[in-house]
């Protein structure tokens, strides 16, 4: 199957998360046109079954290869995780590219310890996704992963300079700074919300690794490789699709695009 050039990079996650990495995607790739799926109607997905997890996963895929898009980009952790293989099977031709694999690699890659801190969400982190990716990578790297289940809803309220965030920041912080960390990957679409307060809590020495910039990259990196990028002087169009519209979705969804989400459209099963 011929992948058309100007066809949409296609994104998605559970909820609004993943708009990070499209915020990341339109300052990395300011002529590519992009669909954002956010399944708010079943977000979260961390408390679903794996099964059920995979199911909607294969819905949302099946969606977006529906809607012509010439790249995948699976911006959820937990998706990530469990169902990124089901994602690849649904895409035939078309490449999949997913944060936990972006994130993985640029944090064996930058390094230089080889001791590397992962923070997410407990099913993220309780899936080992990320430990497990890196030390296919490179097996002599130590890996010290901690959940940090406060930050999305502080993140989701808007606190991300609040000193409730910061002392709870410093709490979950503590134990994988101990173990001599270079390296901190931000192991949720949430987290690079938080990137401030995060570096100034765990210092200048140890660097941030952001799943969202990195997946960007590696879209680039693909784009340029396969010459499949949009030609210069192509007007972009971003499309916003979500499965229920929650009042406080344009709200937060704009602090996280960093920009208007402008419409939004509801898709029903």
């Amino acid at each position: 199957m011929a992948i058309d050039r100007a066809a949409p990079i296609g994104v998605f996650d559970s909820g609004v998360g993943g708009l990070t990495v499209v915020r990341a995607l339109m300052e990395r790739l300011p002529l590519e046109s992009i669909i954002y799926f956010g399944d708010t109607a079943r977000v979260p997905y961390g408390i679903k079954s794996v099964p059920t997890i995979e199911h909607y996963t294969a819905q949302i895929a099946d969606h977006l290869m529906g809607a012509g898009v010439k790249m995948l980009i699976v911006a959820c952790n937990t998706m990530a995780a469990v169902a990124a293989d089901v994602v690849k099977a649904r895409a035939g031709d078309v490449p999949v590219l997913d944060v936990i694999e972006a994130g993985a690699q640029a944090a064996v890659a930058g390094t230089s310890g080889g001791a590397i801190g992962v923070i997410g969400t407990p099913t993220t982190i309780n899936s080992n996704a990320y430990a497990r990716r890196m030390h296919e990578l490179d097996p002599s790297l130590r890996v010290y992963s901690q959940a940090c289940p406060l930050f999305v809803p502080l993140v989701e309220e808007g606190w991300l300079d609040h000193p409730v965030t910061r002392l709870t920041a410093e709490e979950y912080l503590r134990p994988v700074l101990a173990e001599g960390v270079d390296s901190l990957v931000l192991g949720c679409t949430h987290y690079p919300l938080l990137k401030a307060l995060l570096q100034s809590v765990a210092g200048p020495q140890v660097r941030l690794v952001d799943s969202a910039l990195t997946t960007a990259q590696a879209a680039a990196e693909w784009l340029a490789r396969e010459d499949m990028a949009r030609p210069s002087g192509s007007v972009p169009a971003y499309r916003f699709q979500v499965t229920d519209i929650p009042l406080r979705f344009q709200t937060i969804g704009e602090r996280f695009l960093g920009r208007s989400l402008g419409a939004i459209d509801k898709v029903d099963w």
